[in-house]
């Protein structure tokens, strides 16, 4: 049932694409547009998810840095954490 509804809703979107192509020549920029706009979503997706890697490391290695300094076990880990519910009890209460 779902999969019958997801391709008569592709086959509507193509048909609809097809008809502005046939009827106005506005088909292809809107296909162009799309594909700029999915090319756009994924770049962003790649620098967002680099991004947060990025920010994950460095709060691993201060976090090992302040375990090793002190030899607690684990307290650098805790520290860190409750440093970012903090900063992101901040930005949400902005």
């Amino acid at each position: 049932m779902r999969q019958n509804i997801i391709d008569f809703l592709s086959g509507l979107s193509k048909s609809i694409i097809q008809g502005f192509i046939e009827h106005g020549g506005i088909g292809n920029s809107i296909e162009e547009g799309i594909e700029k706009f999915k090319k756009n979503l994924f770049i962003i997706g790649v620098a967002i998810s680099l991004a947060a890697t990025g920010f994950f490391l460095t709060l691993w290695g201060i976090a090992s840095v302040i375990d090793a300094m002190f030899t607690m076990q684990g307290f650098g880990f805790v520290l860190i954490g409750l440093i970012g519910m903090l900063t992101g009890a901040l930005v949400y209460k902005k």
